[in-house]
């Protein structure tokens, strides 16, 4: 029977109080793993009712958890294994749920519940049972959740062995391609440092002995101190824009083994090249400054009067072809033949001009063979006057050291000459005008005349100019004429060319031999002697008639 009391209680306060009951122990929960069975009350009886009975908690002997071991294979830094949870831990998980729920259903069952509570209340309680049971399966479940798992992918020992091996390998193979890619690399770079160095090296170099300016020949005036280095001539010439580089200059004359360069002013040009002007430096400057030349002259040997006045028209020291100066070749021949100027010569080289022909002799140009054959500069001072005292002062400084020699030979100026005048364009090297120097004193001394064909053609005007060889061989032998050395005894009136050097050598120191003829091969120039007429004839047939009809 169910006491009064107990009937008197509503709905509504049981439940109240079953909710309170609930969330006090939804409280204890969180503190606490496993529900604690205290924790359920009964209502409140009568006191005829029998004491509450307690229910001793069950002490349940839950297997001892083992924390998994792992052998996990060093893998390669570069890869990453995936984690799969242990299924043993798994199927642990399950037997611990399993067992708690049996535990928990067991606890309950052997409560000992009144049937004295409502639906409601039976409901309730299931209801709570039931959460605590969810609670107690989220908590094993959260924490199987977070052990390591046991059984993974992962590869075994031989497996792992082998990839770590592999791996290994892999990373050796990218080491050495890597290492020989950077070796490559470098050698790439240090060839191509290299030939790029040369080559601008190569360049600056050819590009240092070129001349600075090859359309520019003005002269300046640079002073050489006494006991420069070729490297400070370098830097002056530099300074002064006359060369490009003073280093290559300085590299360029050792290795040419240009070394005695000497102090003095020099008039150099940006158009010389590192070569001419080291051989200017070698020759010696001058004391003073000479004013800077303006261009060149050139006279070669053998010209007459007549080709040295066109030759002083032409600028020769510039790279433009047909360059001029400002001379002309009237103002030339018009000054050569001047008396005025003749005598002024004549009083300033007095040794030079001590045997001139006089203009009523019968000589054709008075100064004819008195200019000596060299290349002239001329500056923004020059005259057709002073040029024409270079080449005579040139000429009486090439024959001052032979005046004494001259005078004890019994000869004069002007038959050295002469003499020297045919020499020059009847021979080609300095043994041939020895020779030919010989045979035309042979000849004197026996009393014939010199027979040259050259002192007819200079009085025909006919020297110099481009003849054939039918003409040089048929020249007039009867030609009235002071130069008709065929006819006339001795030297002749004067020279008919400007001679070298070398021929007035010959002429001063000529060869010893028996010769009384000679004649030059027309196609040759090669000059073949005789001592009989009879050996000249044979000769003139084979190197001139016959080369003349063939």
């Amino acid at each position: 029977m169910v006491d009064k009391e107990t009937t008197e209680f509503s709905r509504g306060s049981f439940k109240e109080k079953i909710l309170r009951q609930l969330e006090e122990n939804a409280a204890k929960q969180a503190e606490t793993k496993f529900p604690d069975p205290e924790d359920f009350e009964r209502p409140s009886r009568s006191d005829s009712e029998e004491p509450e009975r307690k229910i001793e908690p069950r002490k349940v002997d839950l297997e001892p958890f083992k924390l998994p071991v792992f052998d996990f294979p060093a893998a390669d830094e570069n890869e990453e294994e995936p984690f799969v949870e242990n299924e043993n831990l798994s199927e642990e998980g399950d037997s611990l749920r399993q067992n708690l729920d049996g535990v928990v259903s067991e606890e309950i069952q052997n409560q000992d519940i009144p049937p004295q509570f409502s639906r409601s209340e039976s409901k309730v309680q299931d209801e709570k049972i039931e959460q605590e049971q969810f609670s107690e399966k989220k908590e094993s479940e959260k924490m199987v959740k977070h052990q390591p798992s046991r059984r993974t992918n992962s590869p075994s020992k031989k497996t792992s062995s082998s990839k770590k091996n592999k791996n290994k390998n892999k990373n050796k193979k990218k080491k050495k391609v890597t290492a020989g890619k950077i070796i490559a690399v470098i050698v790439v770079l240090l060839v191509l440092v290299v030939g790029g160095t040369g080559w601008y090296g190569y360049n600056f170099v050819k590009s240092g002995i070129q001349p600075l300016d090859s359309k520019n020949a003005t002269a300046k005036s640079i002073n050489i101190p006494a006991g420069s280095s070729s490297k400070q001539i370098g830097e002056i010439l530099q300074r002064q824009s006359i060369i490009k580089n003073g280093m290559v200059f300085q590299y360029y004359t050792k290795f040419k083994n240009y070394s005695e360069f000497k102090s003095g002013y020099y008039n150099l040009a940006p158009n010389m090249s590192l070569s001419t002007i080291a051989s200017k430096l070698e020759e010696g400057g001058t004391e003073k400054p000479v004013a800077p030349t303006l261009g060149k002259i050139l006279v070669p040997e053998g010209y007459t009067l007549t080709q040295i006045a066109k030759a002083v028209t032409v600028n020769s020291g510039s790279n433009e072809k047909n360059a001029k100066t400002p001379f002309s070749e009237a103002d030339f021949m018009k000054t050569v033949q001047d008396p005025t100027f003749i005598a002024k010569m004549v009083k300033a080289y007095p040794k030079l001009f001590a045997s001139l022909p006089t203009k009523d002799s019968g000589i054709k140009y008075q100064l004819e063979g008195y200019l000596f054959p060299a290349t002239y500069d001329y500056t923004k001072s020059s005259t057709v006057e002073s040029v024409i005292e270079n080449m005579i002062q040139a000429a009486n400084t090439q024959l001052t050291p032979y005046y004494d020699t001259i005078a004890q030979k019994n000869l004069t100026v002007n038959e050295v000459l002469s003499l020297a005048a045919l020499v020059e364009k009847e021979a080609n090297n300095d043994d041939d005008r020895r020779n030919v120097a010989g045979t035309f004193y042979n000849r004197m001394n026996a009393g014939m005349t010199l027979g040259s064909n050259l002192s007819i053609l200079y009085a025909e005007g006919k020297l110099g100019e481009k003849t054939s060889l039918s003409e040089d061989a048929n020249i007039d032998t009867n030609l009235d004429s002071p130069y008709n050395l065929y006819t006339n005894t001795g030297f002749g009136p004067g020279p008919v060319d400007s001679p070298s050097l070398s021929s007035i050598k010959a002429v001063l120191d000529p060869a010893q031999n028996d010769y009384f003829y000679f004649v030059a091969d027309v196609t040759t120039g090669k000059v073949y002697f005789a001592k009989t007429l009879d050996e000249q004839n044979a000769n003139v047939q084979k190197y001139v008639n016959d080369k003349i009809s063939s």
